[in-house]
């Protein structure tokens, strides 16, 4: 089961990073799962739904597994190319899926369940992004938010369609319900990007129970404001919980200051 409260931080050669999760002020458990492997460039969020202890499991199983099996794959691949590891990141993101949706079905208390996903891969000077769900991955870019993952949910659905407008998204009867997410019984349609790196970027990977709580504008101040990724996430996850963090809370900002 994730930790109520929990925070990593560390430096290896071109990257700096933080990660820190809470339980926030509302929940009784934190369903919220981080994991970091530095020397793989790899850095991941999880946050895990489908009623109690499922969605906790479902959280800790992504961000225990996932990252050894994009590892050892990535060991094996005969080609480097970007488009090798694309293709490898979504297969392997098919078949946690398929692994989430069985425990899920063999464990009576498990039912149900499933977690999003979001996760960087920073290699060989480019950056390879994947997420499922309504987690995010901003990238700081001199001093400029961007969100480079997509919200596959209901709500930013009907945004996309123009079916709502975005004054009508926070109240809708639809909010959470989110439209991919690992564990889903009839397979799983990631969003897998990659980009190049530039020296300086910062990326946040958060759950929403941060963005629910704080605007980007209010994202990017924390971020620009805090030249340690640790305080940055600090600064965040204080936010979120001033706000009144309804939900649980994390955030990993990872730095690179590789070669221009």
């Amino acid at each position: 089961m994730p930790d109520e409260s929990k925070a990593t931080e560390g430096t290896l050669g071109a990257l700096c990073w933080a990660a820190a999760t809470d339980i926030g002020k509302v929940r009784e458990e934190n369903q919220d799962a981080f994991a970091v492997e530095p020397e793989a460039g790899l850095f991941m969020v999880a946050d895990g739904m489908g009623g109690h202890r499922g969605g906790a499991a479902a959280s800790e199983i992504v961000a225990r597994d996932l990252p050894a099996m994009i590892e050892l794959a990535l060991e094996k691949l005969r080609s480097r190319s970007p488009r090798s590891i694309r293709r490898t990141l979504k297969k392997l993101i098919h078949d946690q899926n398929r692994d989430v949706h069985e425990e899920g079905s063999d464990v009576s208390e498990h039912a149900g369940m499933g977690a999003t996903l979001a996760l960087i891969l920073l290699r060989e000077g480019r950056l390879y992004t994947a997420n499922a769900g309504d987690s995010r991955i901003y990238r700081l870019r001199d001093g400029r938010l961007t969100q480079l993952s997509t919200d596959h949910s209901v709500v930013a659905e009907l945004l996309e369609s123009g079916m709502i407008e975005p004054h009508q998204a926070d109240d809708h009867s639809m909010v959470g319900v989110i439209t991919q997410y690992m564990g889903m019984p009839e397979g799983i349609e990631p969003l897998v990007r990659s980009l190049a790196l530039k020296y300086g970027d910062r990326f946040l990977l958060c759950t929403d129970g941060l963005t629910d709580m704080i605007d980007d504008e209010g994202i990017a101040e924390r971020l620009k404001a805090e030249e340690d990724p640790a305080a940055a996430c600090k600064k965040l996850i204080e936010a979120a919980n001033d706000a009144g963090a309804h939900d649980n809370v994390t955030a990993v900002v990872a730095d690179w200051k590789g070669r221009p």
